[in-house]
């Protein structure tokens, strides 16, 4: 009798919470079924003709017991979805994939607007894309293998070239080299300057490459030695500033052993090397870019209206093991020092110096610190 009892109250009760959950014409009708079995329960009890067929009654009950359950289990975790939650799922779909597409042509517009090459490193940095302009530069597929990739790169170059990827990471995540790219036609020099992304632990890299042979391409003018004003524009400029009375500080300086450089390595390198130099000077000390001059191919001139800016040069100027002297530049796997020597000449702003006088004691100043044995520069006066 205990059986029946629970079976009968299990019927009725997951009924009644299969309709509570999910209000639709599928449970109701099994909530009627469950009081109709309910009130067939009494017939079964207590009259007799059907007493000896209770057996009947309580395998269907559990048969319907365990359909009940089984249909409630399901209905817990899920929602029931109308043609209409469907019709908006679809619409918010499709809206979202229409927005991506945008995205897209976006990006690719962008990246063909922009001077430079642009080069994904995907997968892990296994698999290489280009854009079309940067496949203008490489030989092959602009979908390739990191190992197919470094082939275009030349040999003297490709072992530093793989080291600069490798160790790219949230840690590292820019980096700069500058190699040689070696096709069919013709071998020339690129910069490339890449910025590591993670997105879903995926890591990856974009990056831009421009070429550096001017000779080859002529359109690539952006060194930082090309950005600079010559000798003749210098002195409107400095007459400007001497008139305005304020202490000045005139640097006529020499990258002396370029020649060697380019006698070594060739004059490409040496003009790659002569560029990092004037992009640390200007970085440094000479942000103004009316500030700085090519005199010749390897003299300069750095003028300094700036106390704070002089001071941080003048103490780089007379330390031992100065930084200055010893600026480590690597193209590739080429890596030497360059050897700059410096000329300086201090205005106090009281007495007015004629413009080419003032660059002929620089000159000789200058002279003075290429012949010292002792020392890589000379102060005027001092």
């Amino acid at each position: 009798m205990i059986i029946e009892y629970v079976l009968v109250g299990a019927v009725l009760l997951l009924s009644i919470i299969n309709a509570i959950i999910s209000r639709n014409k599928p449970t109701i009708t099994e909530l009627i079924v469950g009081l109709l079995l309910g009130a067939l329960y009494l017939a079964f009890r207590y009259v007799a003709i059907l007493k000896p067929y209770m057996w009947i009654y309580e395998v269907v009950m559990i048969a319907y017991s365990l359909f009940i359950a089984l249909t409630l289990i399901p209905k817990k975790i899920t929602k029931n979805l109308t043609e209409y939650d469907y019709f908006e799922l679809d619409k918010a779909y499709n809206d979202s994939k229409d927005e991506r597409e945008k995205l897209r042509e976006r990006y690719l517009s962008t990246i063909n607007l922009i001077d430079e090459g642009v080069i994904f490193y995907e997968n892990g940095f296994k698999d290489v894309f280009l854009s079309d302009k940067a496949n203008e530069l490489f030989s092959g597929s602009p979908s390739r293998t990191l190992n197919d990739h470094a082939l275009s790169v030349d040999s003297l170059d490709r072992s530093d070239y793989l080291k600069a990827i490798e160790r790219v990471s949230k840690r590292e995540a820019t980096y700069e080299i500058k190699y040689r790219v070696t096709t069919k036609k013709k071998t020339f020099w690129v910069q490339e300057r890449g910025n590591f992304i993670n997105v879903g632990n995926k890591k990856s890299i974009i990056a831009v490459i421009r070429p550096l042979d001017l000779q080859v391409f002529k359109e690539t003018s952006y060194f930082d030695i090309d950005s600079l004003y010559v000798e003749d524009q210098m002195y409107p400029i400095l007459s400007n500033l001497m008139n305005m009375h304020k202490p000045l500080h005139f640097v006529y300086f020499e990258l002396s052993n370029i020649p060697e450089i380019n006698k070594k390595y060739g004059r490409q390198v040496g003009s790659l090397m002569m560029n990092d130099f004037i992009k640390f000077l200007k970085t440094n000390y000479a942000k103004n870019i009316s500030r700085m001059f090519r005199i010749t191919g390897i003299r300069f001139v750095m003028i300094l209206d700036d106390e704070d800016s002089y001071e941080d040069f003048h103490k780089a100027l007379v330390s031992n093991g100065s930084t200055i002297y010893n600026i480590k530049i690597q193209i590739a796997g080429i890596k030497d020092i360059i050897k700059p020597n410096f000329g300086v000449v201090n205005l106090t702003g009281s007495k007015y110096v004629a413009s080419q006088d003032l660059m002929k004691i620089a000159g000789k100043t200058l002279d003075e610190a290429i012949e010292s044995t002792r020392r890589n520069f000379s102060i005027f006066g001092e």
